[in-house]
């Protein structure tokens, strides 16, 4: 299962929460990559970090059995094939993307008002990126899609009900 969304959407949050519910393993992109620059002490820069969290996170994935959560902001435009190509690595091409739909000047605002890992953009170096992401957002579309409000508490036993009724999860 994908957890997707803008940047502030509330992926982190939503994915923890499900996983909770569901009982399986939550992997964040995010914390495999800030795990990494603590271990690299500022050597690899955030891209190269990012590329091989995300490596990482499809490899952690295809070696699991059963179900996961797997977190991250996947653009469509920039990142569609390299999750094709991890759907396809991890060897369960039954998928489900939820998408964390919020307005994006509130995920704006969740998103500068956050504290990060030193490793990820700051939001002046995201702002020049903020339109065109917000613009352009959308499910990647590789599986089944749920839209899910974020833009409040999502009550997660709900949603995985909803998972498992239309046998999502």
């Amino acid at each position: 299962m994908l957890i997707n969304g803008l940047p502030g959407a509330g992926k982190s949050t939503l994915a923890a929460r499900l996983g909770e519910v569901l009982g399986v393993p939550v992997i964040s992109k995010d914390s495999i990559k800030e795990a990494l620059a603590d271990l690299a002490l500022g050597r690899v820069g955030s891209g190269k970090l990012g590329q091989i969290a995300s490596e990482t996170m499809w490899q952690l994935v295809a070696a699991m059995p059963g179900t996961a959560i797997v977190e991250s902001w996947w653009y469509r435009p920039r990142d569609l094939d390299f999750v094709r190509e991890g759907v396809a690595q991890s060897g369960n091409p039954r998928l489900t993307e939820v998408w964390c739909e919020v307005p994006p000047g509130l995920a704006w605002d969740r998103y500068q008002g956050r504290q990060r890992h030193a490793i990820h953009p700051t939001a002046n170096a995201a702002e020049r990126d903020w339109a065109e992401w917000s613009e352009n957002a959308v499910p990647l579309g590789v599986g089944r899609t749920v839209h899910v409000d974020t833009s409040a508490p999502v009550d997660a036993a709900s949603l995985a009900a909803e998972l498992a009724a239309r046998r999502l999860g």
